[in-house]
């Protein structure tokens, strides 16, 4: 488990390993916000295992305000792509040696508002608007997926299978920008609008477990609940943007660490 709060996640894995009986549950930390947190979490991945077989980007933020990271990126697209773009591509070695391995990349059905990606201005805080900043971080997770995929597959990597999802509107912290946690409102929302968050993980756990997965080669794809194919929409459908949006992610890597050599692919 990679999770940002050491406290509540060990108390997790003490949970998961007393009521499965498997003893084999791991924490290391990682904050996708940071990029130093990222490379740390992957070297202290790699001292323990030289395998893997699911990767699930599944953390994010949502609606936050205008905000720079410890590297001066927006702070959700740093969460929501950035970190993830890097965490991923430091981890392609582990999943290529792993046969078969699975990539899940956790978008949302707010990628539909997304109908521009403006990567020259993603950072900027003139005109933000943190609700279409989510949608277009929320696209960026299906064109990197897209991506990713073309580039494996062009490189001959057959068992590597990367989709997207939506979970749906799952109840969490997420929407802890929008309404006071624990008021009436946000009562009301969660009782009418989401779900709870084991029926969220069901369609994420599909595309990461489910044996269809390299029956039917599903791969390039998008999910959304309960695990069958959605529709892909706005910028979200341009390959041409999602070459853009790899090469602009390597290049801003490669700027804040000069020793990242890219994917490699």
């Amino acid at each position: 488990m990679a999770c940002r709060s050491k406290e509540k996640t060990e108390r997790v894995v003490e949970e998961i390993k007393r009521e499965t009986g498997n003893p084999n549950v791991e924490f290391i930390q990682l904050d996708l916000l940071s990029l130093k947190s990222v490379k740390e979490f992957v070297d202290e991945f790699s001292s323990r295992h030289d395998k893997l077989h699911i990767l699930l980007n599944n953390a994010g933020l949502m609606l936050s305000p205008f905000g720079l990271s410890e590297d001066n990126i927006e702070i959700q697209f740093a969460t929501n792509h950035v970190g993830q773009f890097y965490l991923t591509t430091l981890l392609l070695p582990f999943l290529e040696r792993t046969v078969p391995s699975r990539i899940v990349n956790v978008s949302s059905i707010a990628h539909n508002y997304a109908w521009s990606l403006d990567l020259d201005t993603i950072n900027n805080e003139s005109g933000f608007n943190s609700t279409l900043q989510y949608s277009r971080t929320k696209a960026c997770n299906i064109l990197f997926a897209r991506e990713l995929n073309r580039r494996l597959q062009k490189k001959g990597v057959e068992h590597v299978y990367v989709n997207s999802n939506h979970p749906g509107v799952v109840r969490s912290e997420l929407t802890r920008h929008m309404l006071s946690p624990g008021g009436v409102l946000n009562r009301i929302y969660d009782a009418v609008f989401t779900i709870p968050t084991e029926d969220g993980a069901l369609t994420q756990l599909f595309l990461a477990t489910s044996p269809e997965v390299e029956e039917k080669k599903i791969r390039d794809q998008y999910y959304v609940p309960y695990a069958r194919p959605g529709t892909v929409r706005g910028v979200a459908t341009s390959s041409d943007k999602a070459v853009e949006l790899w090469e602009y992610t390597e290049k801003l890597l490669q700027e804040k660490i000069p020793e990242y050599k890219g994917a490699g692919i």
